[in-house]
């Protein structure tokens, strides 16, 4: 058989209200992709010679070697496709609509010393995915065992993180920047509980994590840069309430760890109007081995997740065709946290190679950027496990598209 999901929206109005929800927009664990366009197109290689405000997000120190204030807007518009084949109940497919992650920045330098101050406002994270609960309805037997367990069939994750940051030049070759990361989130989660007919829950909660960024880039000649960065771990710790059939069944609780991350980029200008840089990236995943969770009078079930870190490799580009348009392109590989045994439909991940194209127009400051990029997801198997489990196939295609607008003066 086959049957379409629908992908429904959080009732979380802040978060709605900056557009942060996406519902399985990229998949990287709970990462999203790069926040511009160029980036998008470079497949995230974009640290080294990211030039504008957004480098906040990329690479904080790049903002001392700016002269200019900027202004950058723009967002990242994701969709999803996926199949998922139950060895017993067969086939289920996905086409979500598009979803949009917006991200804003704002730079200026103070003074002529080679000193810069911004603030980024963007979406690093959030995930989340949505079925027919009807669907998932036919996974619970009829009449249910005492022992079977609630059925999992919506799940979301909304993040906006807010990043101060300042940089500084460290005499005339590098220059080092330091930010904070300060993210409010959301989450919802939705389960059938076992019943003749099945009762449908809800655990819905929200927190504030906080973290901090470094960055350095070394100009060791006129055309090369060496750009290194860091970004700490974040913990979020959700709290809510917890409803079966919109009864209050008392406290939800959860926590998501966002990892510890660590990226090295290498950058050269090839000619006048052609630079090429490569990026190595390692995150550290396995903060996720279990995630706790607090399900009011049912009681805590925590999660065995055992996530991988992993690690990101790519290499992108920018090709100046004339003195307005700019050409970029770039590759990337993504590996995914997720093991075969925890690969679930709520979250598909798999490895992937990415590749982005883009086009860039400036004039008087003004830019405008447009990119694609199209993933080739390895297909997962989820071996045969404890009853319940989702053992099968899942396939998973994506679209990009990346639309900035900024503006140095």
């Amino acid at each position: 058989m086959s049957k379409r999901w629908n992908d429904t929206g959080s009732k979380l109005p802040i978060i709605l209200i900056f557009g942060a929800l996406v519902h399985g927009a990229y998949a990287d664990g709970y990462r999203n992709p790069p926040p511009t366009a160029e980036g998008i197109a470079k497949s995230g290689a974009n640290m080294a010679f990211v030039d504008d405000a957004s480098a906040i997000s990329y690479n904080p120190a790049n903002l001392s070697l700016q002269t200019n204030k900027s202004f950058v807007v723009g967002a990242a518009i994701a969709q999803l496709q996926t199949k998922y084949t139950h060895p017993i109940l067969g086939g289920y497919e996905s086409d979500d609509p598009w979803q949009p992650l917006p991200s804003v920045y704002f730079s200026t330098p103070l003074g002529d010393q080679g000193t810069a101050v911004g603030i980024g406002i963007s979406t690093p994270y959030g995930q989340g995915l949505a079925w027919n609960a009807s669907d998932f309805s036919s996974f619970i037997p009829s009449p249910p065992p005492p022992t079977a367990g609630p059925v999992p069939y919506e799940a979301s994750m909304a993040l906006i993180n807010f990043n101060p940051t300042v940089s500084t030049m460290l005499g005339d070759k590098v220059a080092l920047g330091v930010g904070l990361d300060i993210m409010y989130s959301a989450v919802e989660l939705k389960a059938l509980i076992p019943n003749a007919p099945p009762l449908d829950s809800k655990g819905e909660g929200d927190g504030w994590g906080f973290g901090s960024n470094i960055g350095l880039t070394w100009l060791p000649t006129e055309r090369q840069r060496v750009a290194f960065t860091y970004r700490s771990k974040v913990d979020i710790d959700y709290k809510g309430d917890f409803t079966v059939e919109g009864a209050d069944y008392g406290a939800f609780g959860t926590t998501i760890n966002l990892p510890n991350s660590i990226g090295l980029g290498y950058g050269v200008q090839v000619s006048e109007s052609i630079q090429i840089e490569a990026l190595i990236e390692w995150l550290e995943w396995s903060s996720n081995k279990t995630q706790p969770l607090d399900a009011g009078v049912y009681g805590s079930n925590p999660q065995e997740n055992n996530w991988n870190d992993t690690v990101t490799m790519g290499v992108g580009g920018s090709w100046r065709l004339t003195d307005v348009f700019a050409f970029h392109a770039g590759y990337s590989f993504i590996e995914t946290p997720v093991p075969d045994e925890a690969i679930t439909p709520l979250l598909p991940d798999a490895d992937r190679h990415v590749i982005g194209l883009g086009l860039g127009y400036t004039v008087a400051g003004h830019a405008l950027d447009i990119s694609y990029a199209f993933s080739i997801y390895e297909a997962r198997t989820r071996p045969a496990g404890a009853p319940g489990d989702p053992s099968g196939d899942y396939d998973i295609d994506s679209n990009l598209v990346g639309l900035t607008y900024s503006y140095s003066f």
